[in-house]
């Protein structure tokens, strides 16, 4: 009887060794499942952060261009007065404020740092009969331009640099939105 029961013994003791060997296993296969979606995960997010942070340098990087445009770009406006382009430039600003305002007897305020009487003078002899020209030496919205408007007031049309690049600047802005987002 004492072997039969130390056969009992033994086999529980091996059934027990055995299902201690399978739970074991399990376990370790549950952790190695664990640890590799852990990685995996942990990989994702260092993805996901490396794209956001490579998207905010270059967003930056083109704020920092933008920057540096317009600099350039208000620089060579606040010099316009002194350069051969002045004259062409100005009647064309002229005329379009005047288009815009849809009267022959608009009210053209000229205002441009440095500029000179004969370039203005000659001005006011292609604008329509009727059109009162206003020349002044502050720049208009400091960088300078023209702003026209009818005889009442009631209708304006800002032409100055500043208000162009303003109107471009939306321009662009919406094209950039419609191209993106469709």
């Amino acid at each position: 009887m004492s072997e039969s029961l130390e056969k009992l013994h033994n086999r529980i003791l091996s059934d027990a060794r055995l299902k201690a060997a399978g739970i074991v296993e399990q376990a370790e296969e549950k952790s190695k499942q664990i640890l590799e979606e852990a990685k995996a995960q942990a990989q994702r997010d260092a993805n996901d952060i490396l794209s956001r942070a490579s998207l905010e340098a270059e967003s930056i990087r083109r704020s920092i261009l933008s920057s540096r445009i317009r600099t350039n770009r208000l620089r060579i406006l606040d010099d316009i007065a002194s350069t051969d382009q002045f004259e062409p430039t100005l009647k064309r600003l002229v005329l379009e404020a005047v288009e815009a305002v849809g009267t022959d007897n608009a009210l053209v305020k000229v205002g441009f740092r440095n500029a000179q009487k004969k370039n203005l003078q000659s001005l006011g002899q292609s604008l329509p009969k009727g059109t009162k020209l206003l020349a002044d030496d502050t720049p208009i919205d400091d960088l300078g331009g023209v702003v026209a408007s009818d005889p009442e007031g009631k209708t304006i049309f800002n032409n100055s640099f500043k208000a162009r690049i303003e109107r471009l600047d939306n321009q662009l802005l919406a094209t950039i939105a419609s191209t993106i987002f469709g």
